[in-house]
């Protein structure tokens, strides 16, 4: 009976072994399953991060291409009504409604010095060219004003300054 005991207490003995390394294994595979948990759930954390990121990049790149879109599309506009302004000019300075500038209008003043300078003269064919040369010059002027407007506004949209 001893020996049985013996042998039971041997048995006994073994299994509580056995089971303290199945134990041990178990809390083991327990401790990396939740550090997998963990980078896991660092990796989808980051990737959320990233992804919320990228997506107000992508708001603020649409926002700013709008801007400038808007932009764009005021030049554009201010660059056609300055060459309707010119437009207009020369009809009105060939309709008569209009005056050029003193300085403009030196030959009309030199021709009209004399009768007998007048009867000999020849006709002015450079009133158009002067016409269309104040057309030009009061075009390209808006055109100009237009365009420093246009790039200054761009300019301040580009340093996230606001309009």
């Amino acid at each position: 009976m001893i020996r049985a005991l013996i042998a039971a207490i041997l048995v006994l003995l073994g299994v509580i072994v056995w089971q303290r390394g199945s134990v041990s294994i178990a809390h083991r595979a327990a401790d990396q399953a939740a550090s997998s948990r963990d980078a896991m759930e660092g990796e989808r954390d980051a990737a959320r991060a990233e992804a919320n990121a990228a997506t107000e990049t992508l708001k603020a790149e649409r926002s700013s291409a709008a801007a400038a879109n808007a932009l764009a599309s005021q030049y554009e506009k201010e660059k056609n009504d300055a060459q309707k302004a010119s437009d207009r000019l020369v009809a009105d300075l060939r309709a008569g409604n209009q005056r050029l500038h003193q300085r403009w209008q030196a030959s009309i003043a030199t021709a009209e010095l004399s009768a007998a300078a007048t009867a000999g003269s020849q006709p002015d064919g450079r009133a158009d060219d002067r016409i269309e040369s104040a057309g030009r010059a009061v075009g390209a002027a808006a055109q100009c004003d237009a365009q420093v407007r246009a790039l200054q506004a761009y300019a301040l949209l580009c340093s996230g300054g606001a309009r």
